[in-house]
C-alpha cells in the first residue's frame, strides 16, 4: 500500500522510545548472556540520533518505493522507526562475522585487553555493536515478521543467545545451515569448513508463516489408487481427464491386476484426447468424491496413460513446501560463495569485493516468508545482493516487493603504516566506498534480462546531520 510522502526528520527521544521499557534489559538472573557494556548497548537502542534522511537521487518522473540509504545503520534504523515500525515482514542481514581477517568491511570487534578474561576480549564489542541494531530491528518486525540473520561459528552461540533475550525464547525459529562451499577449506586445524548458518526468529512465532521452498513440483504424478483403502466408486465429469492414447471406444471391464483393484462401470469414449461422457470407476482410492469434484472444479490435471486405468491427479496448484534445514547446492539447488563471486564479476568485471552472497540465495530466503506487497529489510547491505535476489525473484513470479537497504560508507582502503594504504580491486575499479559498490550494481543489474519484468526503480538517501529534508516516501 502506498503512503502519501512523509519528510524526513531527525530522531527524537520520543519516537525512538516511546515505550521505555522496550529496550530494557533483561533483569539479571540465574542464567543469561552477560558481558560488560550490554547495558550500555541497550540504552543506544533509545539513544536519539541527531541525523537525518535525506533525498538524493530518485529516478526522474515517478515514484519509486524501493529505499537504499547510504549511512551508518544504527542511525538510520533510528530514523526509520517511526514510520516503519511494525511494517516489514522480513529482515536479512549479514553482519561481520568476527573473524578477526582483515577484509574489505571491519571484521576484528576483538580485544587484545583479556583481563576480563577471553571470552570478553573476543566478544563483548561485537555484542555490544550487534544488540542495539537488533532490538530496534525487532521493532520493526510485522507480528508475522521474521528475521534471518548470516554468521559463522565464530559468534553463532552469542548471536543465538542474544536472539533469545531480545526476540524471546519461544521465537527461536532454529538454525539454517548453508552450504557455501563445493570445496572444503582445511585452513582449521580439525575439520574442513564447508558450511555457514543463518539463525531464524519470529517477532511472534505464532503468528509467523511456515518457511516454505517452492510449489510442489509441476506435473508430478500422485495417483489415484490407494491400495487398502475401503472399495467405493468414483463419477469422473465429462472432459475431466487426459488420456495418453489415441481417439476410441473403452468398454466396460475389470482392470485390476495385483494388489490394485479397478473395475470401469461405463463404456468411455475418448475424443479430441479427453473423455466425451462422465464414466464411473470402481476402486480402493485415495481421494474421495468431494475431493474429486473440488479438483475438477479449481482445474485439476488428471490423467489415464493407457489401459488398464490408474488416473493419476497432476500438481495443479501453487502449494508449496516446508523447507529443509539444509541449503545445499546439491540437494536444493542453492548457490554457493563461489556463485556469488562469479556473479559480482560478471556485473563489474572484477572481484570487487571478498565472499558476496549469492542472489539466489537471498531469493531463496526471501520467496520462503514473503509474499506480493511486502517489505523486505537489510541494513547490512553489501554489495547489494539482497535487491538483486528480489527483483530476481520477482521477476520470475511476477510479483512485486520493496525494499529497505542501508550500507554505510565504508572505505574500499585502508591505511597501511604512517603513510600508505592498503587498497583494493573496488578501490582500484574506481569504488571509494562499500556503498558506492551496491548502489552501482543496483544501477546495472536493474537491467539485465533476469530482472526484467520487477520494479527495478530505486531512490538513494543519505543520513546526513539535520536541516531542510525531503521526503522518505
Amino acid at each position: 500500500m502506498r503512503h502519501p510522502p512523509r519528510t524526513a526528520t531527525s530522531a527524537s527521544a520520543s519516537n525512538i522510545a516511546s515505550a521505555p521499557d522496550i529496550f530494557a534489559p533483561t533483569p539479571p538472573s540465574g542464567y543469561g548472556l552477560v558481558w560488560p557494556g550490554k547495558d550500555a548497548a541497550w540504552r543506544e537502542a533509545a539513544t536519539p540520533v541527531d541525523a537525518a534522511l535525506r533525498q538524493v537521487e530518485a529516478p526522474e518522473g515517478c515514484f519509486a518505493d524501493n529505499l537504499l540509504i547510504e549511512g551508518d545503520n544504527l542511525g538510520a534504523l533510528k530514523l526509520l522507526l517511526p514510520e516503519w515500525r511494525g511494517r516489514v515482514k522480513l529482515i536479512y542481514i549479514d553482519p561481520p562475522y568476527n573473524t578477526g581477517s582483515p577484509l574489505l568491511y571491519k571484521d576484528n570487534f576483538r580485544s587484545s585487553q583479556k583481563n576480563d578474561g577471553e571470552w570478553v576480549a573476543a566478544h563483548a564489542a561485537w555484542l555490544s555493536m550487534m544488540a542495539p541494531r537488533l532490538l530496534l530491528a525487532r521493532e520493526m518486525l510485522r507480528e508475522d515478521g521474521v528475521i534471518l540473520i548470516s554468521i559463522g561459528d565464530e559468534e553463532l552461540d552469542a548471536l543465538t543467545q542474544l536472539g533469545r533475550e531480545i526476540f524471546g525464547n519461544d521465537n527461536f525459529c532454529g538454525h539454517l545451515i548453508w552450504e557455501r562451499k563445493r570445496k572444503p577449506s582445511f585452513l582449521d586445524g580439525q575439520m574442513g569448513r564447508i558450511t555457514e548458518f543463518i539463525v531464524c526468529f519470529a517477532r511472534n512465532r505464532a503468528k509467523a508463516p511456515p518457511f516454505t521452498a517452492g510449489s510442489v513440483t509441476q506435473g508430478k504424478k500422485y495417483p489415484f489408487n490407494n491400495a487398502g483403502n475401503g472399495v467405493r466408486v468414483l463419477t469422473f465429469p465429462a472432459g475431466a481427464v487426459t488420456f495418453g492414447f489415441g481417439d476410441r471406444l473403452i468398454e466396460p471391464q475389470d482392470m485390476s491386476a495385483g494388489n490394485i483393484h479397478t473395475r470401469l462401470l461405463d463404456a468411455v469414449t475418448v475424443a479430441d484426447g479427453v473423455n466425451r461422457d462422465a464414466f464411473r470407476l470402481e476402486g480402493e482410492w485415495r481421494y474421495a468424491q468431494e475431493t474429486l469434484d473440488k479438483l475438477v472444479r479449481d482445474g485439476a490435471g488428471i490423467t489415464i496413460r493407457k489401459v488398464p486405468f490408474r488416473p493419476n491427479l497432476v500438481t495443479y496448484s501453487a502449494a508449496r513446501k516446508k523447507t529443509a534445514n539444509l541449503l545445499s547446492w546439491r540437494i536444493n539447488g542453492i548457490p554457493t560463495n563461489e556463485d556469488g563471486t562469479s556473479e559480482l564479476r560478471r556485473i563489474f568485471g572484477a572481484d570487487i569485493m571478498p565472499y558476496p552472497k549469492p542472489s539466489g540465495l537471498i531469493a531463496y530466503l526471501a520467496d520462503m516468508v514473503t509474499g506480493d506487497g511486502d517489505v523486505v529489510m537489510d541494513f547490512f547491505a553489501g554489495s547489494g545482493s539482497t535487491a538483486h535476489g528480489l527483483w530476481r525473484a520477482d521477476a520470475r513470479r511476477g510479483i512485486r516487493r520493496r525494499f529497505i537497504l542501508v550500507q554505510s560508507a565504508e572505505p574500499t582502503r585502508q591505511p597501511r603504516g604512517k603513510d600508505g594504504w592498503r587498497t583494493s580491486a573496488a578501490w582500484d575499479a574506481g569504488y571509494p566506498t562499500i556503498f558506492a559498490i551496491a548502489h552501482e550494481r543496483l544501477k546495472r543489474v536493474a537491467q539485465m534480462p533476469d530482472c526484467l519484468g520487477a520494479d527495478t526503480r530505486f531512490r538513494v538517501l543519505r543520513v546526513d546531520p539535520p536541516r531542510d529534508t525531503g521526503n522518505t516516501r
